[in-house]
């Protein structure tokens, strides 16, 4: 047992030990102290709960008992309701096993401003009442935390799925994206307590739960890509997937779960441009959504032509186009490239008027990575133009439009597919 060393430390240990409020205690006459060393998980049915017992030089802890504190008020704070154990006292100090505890899976819970016990996390109320050989006795509040057994965790500053989360972190994926997406996730116990299994579920929208196929899960910390764990042919565009991962210790069990939206590939912001025979609109870019002049044609990547058209600014530029009868506002980015695939490409479209459609392909060279450690790759795009204003003057031409842009990211073994918006 650890031994008392300084009387007066101890003191104020003792002092904010709470007692009833008709006790007479002389705190500088007791014998000692106990304090618990541990929290505890919900997985941790069966385990050996450490206390702390500090004493004077020659005083032993003779008896500690814990038991459920009824206490309702502050000003009387332990009230003593059933005993729950008596802790075994050894050399090194005194514990009690946590399956002398009331349930585990009757923890207060509101939902809809109704309380039931039905939670699975939550808190006890003990008071720990301790007798030492000189014959003076301490009663000690303590609140013992019953937390998860399994949890979140995202990338820390360094990248490192150390930081506990109250949700996963991924609210979406793109469908049909193959760029891989984790959640991460750890078992929380005591050493003693042993891990059974961590079991992956998920389901669709309202269906049923289904094992994740692949391999056994990790007991202690896991990652799933959730991006390409489920097969595609079993998911539509804007699905919602529901992910849940269940730890089992003994007869102990706890879940999390997630809601994973697999969106579909939709253009990007909607921009503004315009498009003339005046040497200071003549040229555009869409990648940059300004207009050039002559002076400035290696920035473009289309130039007006007469006739209210436009081409392909220069040889180089790896751009594609095709009239179409496209929904402006619907179409996404699957259906897209089914078009653009099936349709005649040009370099150059003339005669556009207004609420005209017309779709493109581009091709850029663009570094994905860094100043410092750059990553040119190329990166394809489809773009769909509304032309919003055709505007003829004496002498003037004007195409007024607006556009958007986005990257449709495929897994490379499925063919393109056109997949509507809606579930």
């Amino acid at each position: 047992m650890k031994k008392y060393i300084k009387f007066a430390a101890f003191a104020l240990i003792a002092a904010l030990a709470s007692c009833s409020s008709d006790d007479d205690v002389d705190y500088t006459d007791v014998g000692g102290n106990v304090v618990p060393k541990a929290s505890i998980s919900r997985l941790d049915r069966n385990y050996d709960l450490p206390l702390a017992v500090f004493t004077k030089d020659g005083v032993t802890a003779t008896k500690v008992e814990i038991y459920k504190n009824d206490a309702k008020t502050i000003s009387d704070p332990i009230v003593l309701g059933a005993k729950i154990s008596d802790a075994t006292i050894t050399a090194d100090g005194a514990s009690f096993n946590t399956s002398k505890l009331p349930s585990f899976d009757e923890f207060p819970v509101t939902s809809g401003g109704v309380t039931t016990n039905t939670g699975k996390t939550g808190t006890f109320a003990l008071a720990i009442v301790s007798t030492y050989s000189d014959g003076s006795t301490t009663r000690a509040t303590y609140t013992l935390t019953v937390g998860k057994g399994i949890v979140w965790k995202v990338l820390d500053a360094d990248g490192l799925p150390k930081t506990t989360s109250s949700t996963s972190g991924v609210l979406a994926v793109n469908y049909l994206d193959p760029a891989p997406v984790y959640v991460y996730y750890a078992t929380v116990k005591n050493g003693a307590t042993v891990v059974n299994s961590v079991v992956g579920e998920y389901k669709i929208n309202d269906g049923a739960y289904k094992a994740l196929p692949g391999a056994a899960l990790p007991i202690t910390t896991g990652k799933v890509d959730v991006a390409n764990i489920i097969p595609w042919s079993e998911i539509a565009a804007d699905d919602e997937i529901t992910f849940k991962f269940t730890v089992t210790a003994g007869t102990q069990t706890d879940a999390i779960s997630t809601k994973i939206v697999f969106a579909d590939q939709v253009f990007g912001a909607e921009t503004a441009g315009t498009l003339s025979n005046s040497d200071t609109t003549s040229q555009f870019s869409f990648q940059t959504g300004k207009s050039y002049d002559g002076a400035d044609a290696e920035n473009a990547e289309v130039t007006f032509v007469d006739g209210f058209g436009f081409k392909k600014a220069r040889t180089d530029v790896r751009i594609e186009f095709v009239k179409s009868t496209l929904d402006y506002d619907t179409t996404n980015l699957f259906q897209a490239e089914a078009a653009f695939n099936a349709a005649t490409k040009v370099t150059e479209l003339g005669d556009l008027k207004t609420d005209d459609v017309v779709l493109y392909k581009v091709t850029r060279n663009l570094n994905l990575g860094t100043e410092d450690k750059p990553n040119w790759q190329d990166v394809t795009g489809y773009g769909l133009i509304k032309i919003t204003d055709r505007v003829a003057g004496a002498s003037s031409q004007q195409l007024v439009f607006s556009y958007k842009e986005g990257v449709l990211y495929q897994v490379t073994d499925t063919p393109p597919v056109v997949v509507s918006s809606a579930k």
